[in-house]
């Protein structure tokens, strides 16, 4: 085609300049070292983007601020090329001109028109630091030098236009030749091939790039259409391998693509001529509305986000740059943008922004060579962690401001695609042209090997070897040169064939390589490239995907979870590596959840050596690049179905098939899939996106010569980034401490490190010859004999730098910023056992040699004061004795990427923050114009030390109200310490901006108006809605919570299981510094993070709040609902404190205090946070009747036929003591009384009778069962039951009339296993009448006769024959169970689902306050208040959730009898069947019976110990324990268990004091041991999984540090001081040696009346001997030393005897004698005495057990013995 620029036309001088440049593809040059991109939603504070955007919220909505960051080399020939321009920072008055050189930027200023003014060409020389801060640098959008434009027409009337870049980077954009006199635009089909698509050999089978719908004259995405004029360039898109700038991904109204000029503001200038520096680093910002065709839109399509890209080349070469993959390869720096998240307007409460990820990095990083037998900072190989985090809050983790609440941010390797996908491929190196594509890289492999490769006199062997089965490959294989051919084991026809590489005619070059000297390209003029090229095959290898196109490095592995990097490189650039691992090698492992483990892998196992032995890396530059996600929070992902075949199961990002919806759900994703943003392979639109793409520096590891044996005064290695000498580089932002002679790595020689005959000296791997430069050393250079050879002594390697941690977080002691061990999100230590051995978690889960907070380094906190300056240092220690210290930022909060942070000028020149004149409002982001003016302090050395520091400084306008405050309230920066070298961990600090307002839970206490009224349009709102729903001077609805306030501190709710608990925590602060944070702080599911959670099952989420008013809150207030639906076993007791905060405290400083307490007149107590906790009561129900009230379960009778009989079941709890109806089946006649069918009666007797008949003693009154009949047949049990306990009763009827009456089990009699605990069982037996073969069943008759109406009552029969007492399960089947199914479901409540016959179910858990008067409809659950304290208001004034002294109140203290009526009360059937049954009201029942569900455990009932008293026993067992908790059963199964320490379980025998109080009494245990105690209502097989620890020990005699005694009197009747032995053991608490302690004494009176006493005393660290006679004490002794309680090694218990008699006194401690000095006291009385109250002795403080005493001398055989128990 005929090319021009714009408007203007091509000269042929031109013609002749481009023509060459383009067969050369020379598009390179900007060099390019690092990228990222972020971007986030627009706000008020956005006033750069125009007043037209932000007065229209739908275009606010469509709108985002793009955050662009990138490093070039410095010294490059800036404004030459690629339409590039630079100029000055602007000037007060005034706009700084763009410049170039010629770069093409418009055709007036080209130097491929020869306009070209090297002059202007800039290099960024070095003037001073920081001269050039704040330069521009425009990178333009363009194709090779021009813009992307139409041009054209030519001679055949045709246009070229580019301005559309192709869509895959494998199309040229190039019109084929129109052939055999076709016309322009006749489509041909399309010929260019994808090769990363079905590839296999020479045969690309389906693998054709298609012509895109969008390009020019588009007929079918399998034609394309021809040209006149075979130009060889692009005709309709510009082609990845030309491409450059950044494009939106969206177009305009005319389908062309928007793009715009990047406009790079410098931030920071190297200038170190290294291979790691001289480079520039810049930011740039700027806006999108996102549209199409003219019209906003959120995203592309339903399933695909916008995708926005950087694009442009050449990355460094190889031969020059040393940059090993992707030399010379285009870079993209892609991101996704979607602006579908919840939230539809900006000014409301709903409008949540999602930001993408923010990522940062050096843009090069060094790297030394780490083996597998070294652990690295990070982990094992070399190491580090990639920086990077989403500013958005994760609602289901918020904790006020922690970082540990914003969302998840995974980390991928990039695809190819993400990488550039493009490479020059120039062969040689730097030699062109480039071969960018495949086709042209295999044609240019041909034409050299017939030109290089023909042998003489001969023909060369075909470049392609088809095979042909006859041959060495199999038909249908075809071979390139080069190509290997491997048999498929599993393809018979392979069978035949072994492996084969075919080299075609190369072995002729064996004699000497021969040179492509024929590939030449002729240009105009005669212009001639040449492109030279030795070739062989191994040179010029057959196209490889993985090398031909943009790859990552080998052997590099990124853990998805922490951004942890893990490569393997290899020990030096020379030797394989065939150590073995020295710990377990893994990857992606989840900090957050232990039970995530879909992913976790490990590489490697600890101990494992590879096969074959890895050979190691080259040294040089390496380009990463990293694809970070976050949760996009587009509903569509879940809520719309996604059809794979139309819409394709390919991601066009990564090359990889797509995560599908899961199978059975309609072609919908679930919303879990969604949010699992770690499937590195979900679909595209569940995430967002970010490029990370930075350059590592692979080196030998580094070693200076040590300053204790060297002199370190010649020069050595010279490296990469030194001379010769490490630490002697000084400047503003770099300090040293001295010179140290580099001795070791650091850098290379010779790039072909395999080269034989190298020394490691020529390698500079090791030579620490150098370090030995006198005498001292005693190096011989003629005998070349070192002494001392100890490379470790002399050449010590280079370790990373450390940061010096504050002595506790929080503690502002001149050091670094600390984590809390509470914000590392880590694996807990408390790991549950998997059940699967083979699972990630099987092994251990932390890095071996590894602090866990390397790889999750966790956040400092700071604590600022919004409108004063914060301040902190950053301290770092290199531990080498040489040091290069730096210490760098690399990461601001939100997406300032601390761009502005002054690394280079004074600190002091910081401006104080300013704010628009026209702010409004209290929201501090609103008008702000303040810069984000952070800076960093010159670096300090401390003292002569290795430690150094930089202050870090955040100005601040303290002028301001803090509410005005307009620096952002919440903000983290991170730094990184670096030696030059080495890179230390990343220490990244949550800066948080404290404010006075106080925060408040919103409830229904009016004086809170006098807080928020008139100046919080929420509050009044709230206040508005409340008051218009409440019923003026009207207790009717005092239980509802129509304004979702927050109930009072310490109020109980009550919920049965399957019934809905739902409450509402609502804060408010109005402190400007949003948002406000409400989570659960304690009693709820401890997470693997360290996070507490809602209770298993339960929910707890935020409200949009909308006060009407238009006005942003964005959170505050905050409302969050807390939901639960305990299921059954969940029966217990659980405390919930919830924490509302904005700004958050050290824990040291929180008051948690509760702002329900008061003085009067009311007086908040100050909280800048605030608690709450309340009890959650899951307890079950039970069915209470007196006197007369039953509840009919007639709809289940007509299910109960003779067909398969029939079985009832119920739990009762007799409290009458004179014959009651239990249950009565029945039918009434039209006009007739009640006939009963069955009815089962409590029936007392009040005598027992012996065999004989005799009546002997009346043992008091026993109750049995009676079962009768309408026909008055009866079966009954004996009488030996009682009232006051729960009974089960059964009874069975099958169809031949067989009948089985249960009472208490299926057994006879049980007995436990030390036959002191027993009940009685009762099983009778009978038959039914029989008619016709089969007995009459009441469902029979009913359904006989249609115009009977049945009756099943529980409980009560009439007025007369009434049931007092509580009904419990009721179960009605229509079959016969088996006595094994009865007693297998005596005990545990039923499922439904699981039941065959069940046709009605009833466990009576239905009452709630909701049904009566006083209303509370949030759900089927009890609300009780706090007991209110003495300064409760007594004037009641406080309408609402709260109390008052009076009767006049918001509800019951507790659950009370009458509180939840069940006349005329519906009982819901559970089987599912809907037979449910119904209470009777005063129609049908007695008036004045009574009938209510009442709270209380039946022995179905899964009890809940939380507590017991002791919870320390004595082996020997009988100590009673009180166990308290909810859910104890006055049942006669109500048992303990304890677990002994042989495995075994003994089972105790339980009293019931009350529902939440029992007692059971220890059994005995052989050995100290720690009994986990659990608790049945329902005999030995039914205990929970509720367990306490018991601890059974025996028990020693504790000595308080005030003083205590224990006094054996007149010992020395039974031992005497000339002959005795006596001994204990010990244990010492004291750690003070100011005074002795008396542990043991013999005290009394000698024979002349003297005072005596022989004591063993404690001094703190070892036990001393003293005599005292009279006045006169005297010292005879000490021991070896016995530490005392966490004193370190061997502290604790120690046994200490002291033995004597008239020539010898020895002590013994722990099995050690010591000869003391014989003591010379004797006593004719004496007692003997263990610690003291003696005033002027000191107490001794501690534990003493086994005290024992012997008149006789004891050996130290003997004492060894005694010790241990002997």
């Amino acid at each position: 085609m005929e090319m021009r620029v714009a408007a203007g036309r091509w000269t042929p001088k031109l013609v002749l300049v481009l023509v060459l440049l383009q067969a050369s593809s020379l598009v390179s040059g900007s060099h390019f070292r690092y990228g990222t991109m972020s971007w986030r939603p627009i706000d008020a504070t956005d006033t750069e983007v125009g007043q037209t955007i932000l007065a229209d919220p739908i275009l606010v909505r469509h709108t985002v601020a793009f955050e662009f960051k990138a490093a070039y080399r410095r010294d490059y020939e800036w404004g030459k090329f690629f339409r590039e321009q630079y100029r000055p920072p602007n000037v007060a008055g005034g706009t700084q001109v763009w410049k170039d050189g010629g770069s093409c930027y418009t055709e007036d200023s080209c130097s491929v028109l020869g306009i070209s003014n090297p002059s202007n060409y800039m290099l960024f020389p070095f003037i001073a630091q920081g001269f050039y801060v704040g330069w521009e640098i425009k990178l333009a959008v363009g194709r090779s030098y021009f813009e992307l434009n139409v041009t054209g027409p030519n001679a055949n009337d045709e246009l070229s236009d580019t301005r559309r870049p192709c869509v895959s980077p494998f199309d040229t954009g190039d019109k084929p030749l129109c052939r055999g006199g076709v016309p322009s635009g006749t489509q041909y089909p399309t010929t260019q091939i994808d090769p990363t698509t079905n590839c296999v050999g020479s045969i690309c089978a389906g693998s054709l790039v298609p012509y895109e719908i969008t390009y020019p004259d588009f007929v079918s995405a399998l034609t394309v259409p021809c040209e006149q004029v075979d130009d060889a360039e692009p005709d309709y898109c510009s082609p990845w391998s030309q491409t450059y700038g950044f494009f939106f991904g969206d177009s305009d109204t005319t389908g062309i693509p928007l793009s715009t000029d990047v406009v790079l503001e410098i931030t920071e200038m190297n200038y170190e001529v290294t291979n790691v520096g001289n480079y520039l680093l810049g930011t740039a910002s700027f806006y999108h509305t996102y549209q199409e065709a003219g019209v906003p839109k959120k995203k592309k399509d339903d399933f695909t986000p916008w995708t926005a890209y950087f694009t442009g080349g050449n990355r460094l070469t190889y031969s020059t740059d040393r940059l090993i993959n992707n030399h010379q390869g285009r870079f993209r720096l892609e991101l996704t943008v979607n602006l579908n998240y919840p939230g539809e307007v900006i000014g409301k409460q709903g409008y949540v922004p999602n930001n993408s990820p923010v990522m940062t990095a050096l843009p090069v990083l060094p790297v030394p060579y780490t083996g597998r037998s070294e652990i690295s900072a990070n982990g094992v190989l070399a190491t580090f962690q990639v920086s990077g985090f989403d500013p958005d809050i994760d609602p289901e983790a918020y904790k006020g401001n922690k970082l540990e609440s914003n969302e998840a941010v995974y980390y991928f390797l990039g695809s190819q695609r993400k990488m550039g996908m493009l490479l020059a491929n120039q062969v040689p190196d730097l030699k062109f042209p480039s071969r960018w594509f495949r086709a042209e890289y295999e044609e240019a492999r041909r034409d050299c090997y017939l030109s290089s490769c023909i042998p003489v006199g001969g023909v060369a062997d075909p470049f392609i070897l088809v095979g042909t089965g006859a041959n060495l490959i199999p038909a249908g294989v075809n071979l390139t040169v080069g190509q290997t051919f491997t048999p498929d084991p599993l393809n018979a026809a392979h069978n035949a064939f072994a492996t084969f590489k075919y080299e075609g005619t190369c072995s002729e070059c064996a004699g000497g390589n021969r040179t492509c000297t024929q590939l030449r390209e002729e240009g105009p003029s005669g212009i001639t490239i040449e492109t030279p090229l030795n070739f062989t095959c191994e040179l010029y290898e057959p196209w490889d995907n993985n090398v031909n196109l943009a790859h990552q490095p080998e052997r590099l592995y990124l853990d998805r979870y922490s951004g942890v990097v893990q490569w393997e490189t290899g020990i030096n650039p020379r030797d394989v590596d065939n150590a073995t691992y020295v710990t377990d090698f893994w990857n992606h492992r989840d900090p957050g959840d232990e039970t995530k483990v879909t992913y976790a892998k490990r590489l490697a196992a600890k101990g494992t050596q590879p096969s074959p032995e890895q050979e190691p890396l080259q040294p040089g530059f390496y380009n990463v690049v990293f694809d970070v996600r976050s949760y996009s929070h587009d509903p569509d992902c879940h809520l719309k179905v996604y059809d794979a075949a139309t819409l394709g199961s390919i991601s066009p990002h990564t090359g990889k098939a797509f995560t599908l919806p899961a199978p059975g759900n309609g072609g919908l994703y679930t919303e879990a899939q969604c949010k699992a943003v770690d499937d590195e392979n979900m679909i595209d639109i569940a995430y967002v996106s970010v490029p990370l793409d930075f350059l590592l520096f692979l080196y030998p590891p580094a070693s200076w010569c040590s300053k204790s044996k060297c002199r370190n005064t010649q020069a050595g290695i010279t490296t990469f980034r030194d001379e010769g000498f490490y630490g002697t580089q000084n400047d503003v932002n770099v300090l040293s401490t001295g010179s140290c002679t580099i001795c070791g790595g650091g850098e290379w020689n010779l790039y072909d490190v395999s080269a034989a005959g190298l020394t490691d000296k020529q390698l500079n791997l090791t030579d620490y010859t150098v370090c030995l430069q006198d005498d001292d050393c005693k190096y011989d250079f003629d005998t070349v004999a070192i002494t001392p050879a100890i490379e470790a002594d002399i050449c010590k390697r280079n370790t990373p730098p450390k940061w010096v941690d504050q002595a506790s977080a929080g503690n502002d002691d001149g050091n670094t910023p600390t984590p809390r061990l509470a914000d590392r999100p880590t694996w807990s230590t408390l790991r549950v056992v998997p059940s699967d051995p083979t699972s990630a978690l099987a092994s251990d889960p932390f890095i071996d040699g590894v602090p866990i907070e390397n790889v999750y380094p966790g956040l400092a906190l700071f604590l600022g004061q919004r409108s004063s300056e914060v301040r902190f240092n950053l301290t770092a220690v290199d531990e080498d004795d040489c040091v290069e210290m730096q210490i760098l930022p690399i990461g601001l909060f939100r997406g300032y990427t601390m761009y502005n942070l002054d690394t280079d000028g004074v600190p002091t020149a910081s401006q104080a923050c300013s704010y628009a004149s026209s702010f409004a409002g209290n929201d501090g982001n609103i008008g702000s114009t303040c810069p984000y003016n952070m800076k960093l302090e010159f670096i300090k050395r401390i003292g002569t030390t290795n430690q150094f520091y930089r202050t870090f400084v955040w100005s601040a306008n303290n002028t301001l109200p803090q509410v005005q405050d307009p620096r952002p309230p919440n903000v983290v920066v991170c730094f990184i310490p670096f030696d030059n070298y080495q890179v230390g961990i990343r220490r990244c600090v949550n800066i948080i901006l404290l404010s006075e307002r106080f925060l408040y839970w919103i409830d229904a206490r009016a004086k809170l108006t006098d807080v928020f009224s008139g100046t919080n349009d929420a509050f009044n709102t709230i206040v508005e809605d409340c008051n218009a729903t409440r019923i003026a001077g009207s207790n009717e609805n005092r239980y509802q919570n129509p304004c979702h306030y927050t109930p009072a501190d310490l109020t109980t709710f009550y919920v049965s299981p399957n019934h809905t608990l739902e409450f509402y925590m609502t804060a408010l602060q109005d402190s400007g510094n949003p948002p406000i944070g409400i989570y659960i702080s304690e009693g709820g599911t401890m997470r693997a993070n360290g996070t507490v959670g809602p209770p298993e099952g339960a929910t707890f989420e935020y409200l949009e709040y909308d006060d009407k008013s238009g006005k942003t809150h964005l959170r505050d207030p905050a409302k969050r609902r807390f939901t639960w639906t305990p299921k059954e076993g969940q029966q217990c007791k659980y405390v919930l404190c919830f924490i509302g905060n904005n700004t958050r405290e050290l824990e040291e400083s929180i008051e948690f205090t509760s702002t329900f307490f008061w003085t009067r007149p009311f007086v908040p107590i100050p909280a800048l946070l605030d608690e709450r906790c309340y009890t959650i009561v899951v307890a079950d129900q039970q069915l209470a009747l007196q006197a007369g009230s039953f509840v009919d379960a007639a709809a289940a009778l007509p299910s109960l036929t003779s067909d398969c009989g029939m079985t009832f079941s119920m739990w009762f709890f007799p409290e009458g003591t004179t014959t009651m109806p239990l249950a009565t089946f029945g039918y009434t006649k039209p006009g007739e009384t009640d006939n009963i069918v069955y009815m089962l009666e409590w029936d007392p007797v009040t005598a027992v009778v012996f065999h004989d008949g005799i009546t002997v003693q009346d043992l008091g009154q026993y109750y049995r069962l009676k079962f009768s009949t309408g026909q008055s047949y009866i079966i009954q049990t004996d009488a030996e039951f009682c009232v006051n306990e729960w009974h089960f009763l059964t009874f069975t009827i099958a169809p031949n009339g067989n009948f089985v009456l249960y009472l208490d089990g299926v057994e006879t009699t049980h007995y436990s296993d030390d036959d002191r605990d027993f009940h009685v069982v009762a099983v009778e037996t009978g038959s039914m009448p029989v008619v016709d073969g089969k007995v009459e069943i009441i469902g029979d008759i009913l359904n006989n006769n249609p115009g009977y109406t049945g009756f099943l009552r529980i409980g009560s029969f009439d007025a007369v024959q009434t049931f007092n007492g509580m009904i419990g399960d009721v179960r009605i089947y229509s079959r016969v169970l088996t006595a094994e199914e009865i007693g297998a479901k005596q005990f545990v409540p039923l499922t439904a689902t699981s039941e065959v016959g069940l046709e009605a179910y009833y466990k009576f858990n239905d009452g709630s306050q909701a049904d009566n008067t006083l209303g509370n409809p949030q759900g089927n659950f009890n609300k009780y208040r706090a007991q209110p304290p003495a300064s409760a208001d007594p004037d009641c004034n406080l309408a609402g959730d709260t109390f008052c002294n009076n009767d006049v109140r918001d509800a019951p203290e507790g659950p009370f009898g009458s509180e939840m009526k069940a006349k005329g009360q519906s009982v819901t059937d559970l089987s599912g069947n809907n037979n449910h049954a119904i209470g009777c009201d005063d129609a049908n029942c007695r008036k004045e019976s009574t009938m209510y569900f009442v709270f209380g455990p039946s022995p179905i009932t899964p009890p809940c110990p939380q507590e017991t008293s002791p919870d320390v026993v004595h082996v020997d067992g009988g100590t009673p324990i009180a166990i308290s908790g909810i859910g104890f059963a006055r049942s006669q199964w109500l048992k303990c268990s304890f677990s002994m320490s042989d495995g075994s379980i003994k089972v105790i025998k339980a009293v019931h004091s009350d529902n939440s109080t029992i007692i059971c009494a220890n059994p005995g245990s052989p050995d100290l041991t720690v009994s986990a105690l659990e608790v049945t209502n329902g005999g030995v097989n039914f205990f929970t999984n509720f367990q306490i620890p018991i601890y059974m020990m025996e028990r020693v005699v504790s000595f308080p540090e005030t003083g205590g005694k224990v006094t054996i009197k007149d010992a020395c009747d039974m031992i005497g001081t000339n002959l005795f032995s006596m001994g204990a053991w010990v244990y010492p608490l004291s750690q003070s040696s100011s005074a002795l302690e008396d542990v043991i004494s013999l005290i009394g009176m000698t024979s002349n009346d003297q005072t005596g006493l022989l004591s063993v005393r404690y001094d703190g660290v070892r036990f001393v001997v003293h005599e005292k006679i009279g006045n006169t004490e005297t010292a005879l002794g000490e021991s070896p030393d016995a530490p005392a309680h966490n004193m370190g090694e061997g502290s604790g218990w120690h046994y200490v005897m002291l033995s004597g008699n008239t020539d010898r006194l020895v002590l013994y401690m722990d099995g050690e004698s010591t000869e003391l000095t014989a003591t010379s006291i004797s006593l004719s009385t004496c007692d003997l005495e263990l610690g003291t109250t003696t005033t002027g002795r000191k107490a001794f403080f501690g534990y003493v057990e086994e005290m024992s005493a012997f008149s006789g001398f004891l050996n130290a055989c003997d004492s060894y013995q005694i010790m241990w128990g002997n």
